[in-house]
């Protein structure tokens, strides 16, 4: 007998601190998962990280806050950054 169970998403978050780092954060914890010196860096982490989940979404956010890209489980055929 199987039982079908809903994905909770894991909901990432890349953005710039008041000090220019970028840090990582996932919903619903309020200290980072990490920090980096630079946007690439800290969006090839959140990559990596939510990956390892069933379900998921990244956003990144400039440094003035605007929403700039978004990543997610759903969609298979998005252009992700190279993770090397």
């Amino acid at each position: 007998m199987s039982t079908t169970t809903e994905q909770k998403v894991v909901n990432i978050t890349v953005r710039q601190d008041g000090q220019g780092a970028w840090r990582v954060f996932e919903e619903g914890f309020e200290k980072s998962l990490a920090e980096f010196a630079d946007v690439e860096t800290a969006e090839k982490y959140a990559l990596r990280f939510a990956e390892s989940k069933e379900a998921w979404k990244v956003d990144i956010y400039d440094g003035s806050r605007k929403l700039v890209a978004t990543y997610n489980s759903e969609d298979d055929a998005m252009p992700k950054p190279p993770l090397t």
